[in-house]
């Protein structure tokens, strides 16, 4: 276990941090939404050293988020793919942009806006939602513990 993993706590937010909790990690994550697949692409636009990169993506093709591939233009050459497992990251960064627009603006206006394809249409924040689809806060959720809750997470819970 290194010192910078989470491996000793037994929580799902610790256990994703492992794998996504670094600035450069979620920006590779978010290049990689909007279509980018290889390392120079990345290493262009983000503008972070060769190592540094090759480390992320390696992290995050170890834990199955992207997957390395041949390019089908240049069978030399490789790509990075987002996988269903990374696919499930996409509310978790809409939710971020929605944040970071709302609470850290810059000063100019949007920086990013999300519409639907097929009509065009703008897409709502995201919510956590009810059984009936309304939205809810954090204060109208009760968090319980779950079969595979260890010691420490039921005191977390019960705190």
């Amino acid at each position: 276990m290194s010192r910078n993993s989470y491996d000793h706590i037994d929580c799902s937010i610790a256990q994703a941090l492992d794998v996504i909790g670094d600035r450069w990690t979620l920006l590779v994550i978010r290049n990689a939404f909007h279509g980018m697949r290889t390392f120079d692409a990345f290493s262009d636009q983000l503008g972070l050293s060769s190592s540094v990169l090759a480390d992320r993506l390696k992290k995050l093709t170890d834990n199955g988020v992207l997957e390395r591939r041949s390019s089908p233009e240049d069978g030399r050459s490789v790509e990075y793919r987002l996988t269903p497992k990374g696919f499930d990251l996409y509310p978790m960064l809409v939710a971020m942009i929605d944040w970071g627009e709302k609470h850290i603006p810059n000063g100019r206006g949007v920086r990013i806006k999300l519409h639907e394809k097929s009509t065009g249409k703008p897409v709502k924040r995201v919510a956590v939602l009810a059984h009936d689809g309304r939205p809810l806060k954090a204060w109208d959720v009760e968090v319980r513990p779950g079969p595979g809750a260890d010691k420490k997470t039921r005191m977390l819970i019960e705190y």
